[in-house]
């Protein structure tokens, strides 16, 4: 009786561990299906550095009413672009609306990327998504890379940043059938401001564990997300995963 004990504290410790890296991405392991952790909202900074406002969205006002996407197709990103987030999300979206796309080939061929600490990440990815050690980028680059390749496959169709629009407003595109590329944290996370760079004159400083994901779903508690570091769709709480949007500025990207 005590070896089994033993064995059943020791598997108790193993399923409890959480990830305590303070990296951006983090490899492949099982996550809770939901953020369990008590609301922190953490107020965003009040200069946005998108200098971006709320915008109008369709509707008169945000549905109350549960809303998901179905089906879905998802992707992950490992192991080809480990913090490459932004691009897999935004093939995913590129995918779900009929228009052929491929991660590498988007992180690759159609993303402005720069050396780390040498870029704006408001302009360019700051590394590359096949580097581990890299960061990331925000809604601009994707617009950008979504629209360099949209123009490339002569599509009709165009990124649209929503950057600055409340979290609510983004569910009358759920209702619409349209799926949201939104910016928070890993594993829905509480982050802090980490290392800070200097371009062209002006200090950039990085928000961690910063991560893009294709928000699919909402109902009262929840939302859903299309994540790409899992490769399916996972729900979250849906008070912190929107404190988690507003810490990093209220990012969000559309295809129309």
């Amino acid at each position: 009786m005590k070896k089994i004990s033993v064995f059943l504290f020791i598997i108790s410790v193993m399923v409890c561990a959480g990830c305590g890296s303070d990296g951006r991405q983090s490899p492949l392991e099982t996550p809770a299906p939901t953020c369990v952790e008590t609301p922190t909202v953490q107020p965003a900074p009040v200069e946005s550095p998108l200098g971006t406002s709320p915008t109008e969205t369709p509707g008169t006002a945000p549905a109350q009413r549960a809303s998901r996407i179905e089906p879905f197709q998802t992707i992950c990103q490992y192991p080809e672009l480990p913090t490459g987030c932004e691009m897999t999300s935004l093939t995913m979206v590129l995918n779900y609306n009929g228009i052929p796309a491929d991660k590498c080939d988007i992180a690759d061929n159609y993303l402005d990327k720069g050396e780390v600490g040498t870029v704006d990440f408001r302009v360019a990815f700051e590394g590359n998504p096949r580097d581990e050690n890299s960061y990331g980028c925000y809604s601009p680059v994707v617009v950008d890379t979504a629209n360099k390749y949209l123009q490339a496959v002569q599509s009709d169709m165009r990124a649209v940043d929503l950057s600055g629009t409340e979290f609510e407003e983004l569910f009358s595109y759920i209702d619409a059938g349209v799926p949201v590329i939104v910016w928070g944290t890993l594993d829905c996370a509480e982050g802090h401001y980490s290392v800070t760079w200097t371009v062209n004159g002006t200090d950039l400083t990085w928000y961690t564990p910063e991560h893009c994901m294709v928000l699919v779903g909402y109902e009262d508690k929840m939302v859903w997300v299309a994540d790409p570091v899992y490769g399916d769709v996972r729900s979250y709480d849906r008070e912190i995963f929107k404190s988690r949007y507003e810490v990093l500025y209220r990012q969000a990207v559309v295809i129309e």
